[in-house]
């Protein structure tokens, strides 16, 4: 096969680790709720948040208010933004991908508070040519809709797109809509890295 046009990454579990339970015990002792039933109460609220249907604002207050948070609405945010973990390996595969001259974009389930925060804490994120984020789309994976949008405001060819992603309905979604999918486990990047170069390789 020949060098791939372009690489599609999701982020979390792929570029970076996430932990909300991280966060859920960070703000428990200042909580009504403990960290566990404070995990749930918030957890609701996340897709809701990433597909654009309330904004930020909207989802710290009602979050805040389940919880019986004590403190302030920034404090809040910023013990939700702090839950992420760079994957080493995946980012010297992204860096090795750009050396190459391959474009780079990302495709991520999120929110504002989260893309805002990964987006200035850490460097790998500058190596990227354009992103599609859930929250700005209205629209979250697998639904087609969303790969869609790759394919019109990226301006990609789904079959010289290698798209990279954590979840299986994810992979399928992107394997339908005609990219060259992997189904990635931190866990074991070594495979990836295998299925990769088998791909790529001739």
């Amino acid at each position: 096969m020949e060098t791939p046009n372009c690489y599609l990454f999701d982020v979390g579990n792929v570029i970076l680790f996430f932990d909300f339970h991280k966060a859920a015990e960070k703000l428990a002792p200042d909580c009504e709720l403990n960290a566990l039933d404070g995990y749930a109460a918030v957890a609701e609220l996340t897709p809701v948040m990433e597909r654009g249907e309330i904004s930020t604002e909207e989802f710290l207050s009602e979050a805040i208010a389940r919880v019986g948070y004590r403190g302030t609405s920034g404090g809040f945010r910023r013990v939700l933004e702090d839950i992420f973990t760079p994957n080493a390996a995946m980012l010297d595969f992204i860096r090795r991908r750009k050396q190459e001259g391959c474009p780079l974009y990302m495709l991520s389930n999120t929110s504002e508070i989260h893309a805002s925060f990964f987006e200035k804490t850490y460097d790998i994120f500058r190596e990227f040519d354009g992103h599609i984020y859930s929250y700005e789309e209205g629209c979250m994976k697998p639904d087609r809709q969303i790969y869609q949008r790759v394919v019109d405001k990226l301006g990609v060819d789904p079959s010289g797109t290698h798209y990279i992603d954590d979840l299986a309905e994810n992979v399928t979604a992107g394997q339908n809509f005609g990219f060259i999918s992997y189904l990635y486990a931190g866990t074991d990047h070594a495979s990836f890295e295998k299925q990769h170069h088998a791909a790529t390789a001739g």
